[in-house]
């Protein structure tokens, strides 16, 4: 699985090539890729945060019982 930076990168070149696009159609559909590959990266960030959230809660409930 690629980092969230790593699809902020691939919206970026969506982005980049809908700018570049002559149709507005197909540059539509561009920024709309981009637009989902920057909602994967937040969720992947969200995710890694409530990951780390629950390995420190977690770690916390287990020195409490030591």
């Amino acid at each position: 699985m690629l980092r969230s930076e790593e699809y902020r990168q691939i919206a970026e070149h969506y982005r980049e090539r809908a700018h570049g696009e002559k149709s507005t159609r197909l540059a539509n559909v561009l920024l709309s890729v981009s637009n989902a590959y920057l909602a994967l990266a937040s969720q992947l960030d969200l995710l890694a945060l409530v990951e780390r959230q629950e390995s420190a809660r977690t770690a916390a409930g287990d020195t409490l019982k030591a």
